[in-house]
């Protein structure tokens, strides 16, 4: 029995293994591609209505949130998938992929600094053109990021199965 007709019926030989694991992801994975749905929406939110204080917490919160688990799950996915790639584009466009999600994550947490040291009792706020710069960067980070998860998610999860 090939690979193929394996799956495709549910039978699976003692010799075989485990079943393959169906393309669906997970219910984490699923949770996170909401929290970054939820987070594209309320970023551009903010960028149309800059003032509105409460999705802006919302969206800070959802956001270290996410930097949590995300994280630690992209970097087994790092392990996992990408170091043993033999496609060299794959592999590139993976890389580039990556490295935007880190500076969108990055530049989040970096804003958020002033807010946790005054928590702690300091003020202290960076000058207005890093402001800026973060803020420039972390926008349109998040827009190459959105389009590479929802290639990701077409190309990976998406798919429908073929008889």
């Amino acid at each position: 029995m090939t690979d193929r007709a394996i799956f495709q019926s549910g039978a699976v030989p003692a010799e075989a293994g485990p079943r393959p694991h169906p393309r669906g992801g997970s219910l984490r994975s699923g949770g996170q591609t909401a929290l970054i749905a939820a987070l594209f929406a309320s970023g551009v939110w903010l960028w149309l209505d800059p003032d509105a204080g409460a999705v802006l917490w919302l969206h800070a919160a959802s956001g270290m949130a996410l930097a949590a688990v995300l994280l630690p799950w992209l970097w087994g996915h790092v392990g996992q998938g990408l170091v043993k790639s033999e496609r060299s584009l794959f592999t590139s466009t993976s890389c580039l992929l990556l490295a935007v999600w880190a500076l969108l994550l990055l530049t989040g947490l970096v804003m958020l600094l002033p807010a946790f040291v005054w928590f702690v009792g300091w003020i202290w706020f960076p000058d207005r053109a890093m402001s800026g710069a973060l803020s420039m960067i972390h926008l349109w980070t998040s827009w190459p990021a959105i389009a590479g998860l929802v290639l990701h998610l077409s190309m990976r999860h998406w798919r429908l199965r073929r008889p």
